[in-house]
């Protein structure tokens, strides 16, 4: 149960684990940690909505992830956190990968009222996920979240509280996550649901604003139609779609078969962010014009030509999806209680 973390770990902010640490290069912002050669290898995320329930699902690759890390994730309302079946990722790589032919082949805001803003957050739910510790909270404002954070073992940066402030005025709720075993963390980690009520398709984004470096974010929605960007970011930063179809029939992996029941048209989103302090709004998703399916396709003259080509994208890292759940959650210090 050690890498029951999944996504939950690091995904889209600033991993800081103690005083002193050196910043690593990730997609979705620098690490800091006594582990200088702690790094984020890959993310990904699922989203989808089915009704007014929207579930995301997150996972992460590392190199090291020393004990003593913690983040916080922003959802519009109070979420319920649990561990989800790592094989859904290994299944969603399956099911988007590019075609190979031997021959070249062309091809808004959230208003609404949420809780009452003032003082101390309420404590929603607390669960242990393996050595992971999730906490809801809702309500509070600013000062009395990052209250509550201090008294409870973490520690966050003036432009990472700055983040925290537009989504409190607008209702937000969040996780606290953070690692309460003795050991630190390397490899792939299981990902981690995150269930909460949301009138759209909605991926938080604007904590990734204090990210320092460019970001690319690879997203999987499920929906019943294919899906594409609806918020004003989009028109500014490169996205791209690299699959659409329906996964009905399949698939027998148990997560995908649960969320695809309703929503069995998958899309995968690309989205390159150059300037991240650019950002100033979540990602949300609608229907795009058509349904029209897609698949990347690999083209080569031979089958020697196919094989090389095959051969350096696996070198590269890129045969398998990495998809960057950015901007999800911020990762902050968690000081260890004395």
């Amino acid at each position: 149960m050690r890498q029951v973390i999944g996504a939950a770990l690091l995904a889209a902010g600033t991993l800081v684990t103690g005083p002193g640490g050196t910043a690593g290069a990730c997609a979705c912002g620098g690490i800091v940690s006594p582990d200088l050669d702690a790094r984020v290898t890959g993310e990904q995320s699922l989203v989808t909505i089915d009704g007014n329930a929207e579930t995301i699902v997150m996972r992460l690759d590392v190199d090291s992830v020393a004990y003593n890390a913690a983040l916080i994730v922003p959802t519009p309302t109070p979420a319920t956190a649990s561990a989800a079946d790592p094989t859904v990722f290994t299944e969603l790589e399956r099911l988007t990968a590019p075609r190979i032919e031997r021959s070249p082949t062309a091809g808004a805001d959230r208003d609404e009222a949420g809780a009452t803003p003032g003082g101390a957050p309420t404590v929603i739910a607390r669960v242990q996920l393996g050595p992971l510790e999730a906490t809801t909270l809702t309500g509070g404002d600013r000062i009395g979240v990052q209250q509550w954070l201090d008294e409870n073992g973490y520690t966050m940066r003036p432009e990472v509280t700055a983040q925290l402030d537009p989504y409190l005025r607008q209702g937000w709720s969040f996780v606290a996550m953070r690692l309460t075993g003795d050991e630190p963390l390397s490899g792939q980690l299981d990902p981690v649901r995150l269930d909460f009520s949301s009138d759209r398709l909605v991926y938080p984004m604007r904590m990734s604003a204090a990210a320092k470096d460019p970001q690319r974010v690879v997203i999987y929605t499920l929906a019943q139609h294919r899906m594409q960007r609806t918020d004003p970011d989009a028109s500014t930063q490169d996205v791209t779609v690299d699959f659409a179809g329906s996964i009905q029939g399949r698939t027998s992996e148990t997560t995908l078969t649960e969320l695809s029941a309703a929503n069995p048209y998958l899309t995968r989103i690309s989205t390159t962010i150059a300037d991240p302090a650019s950002i100033t709004a979540d990602f949300t998703f609608g229907p795009a014009p058509t349904d029209d399916p897609y698949q990347r396709v690999i083209g080569g003259g031979d089958d020697a030509d196919v094989a090389a080509l095959l051969a350096a994208v696996a070198a590269s890292g890129l045969v398998v999806v990495v998809a960057a759940a950015v901007g999800v959650f911020l990762i902050v210090r968690h000081r260890r209680a004395r």
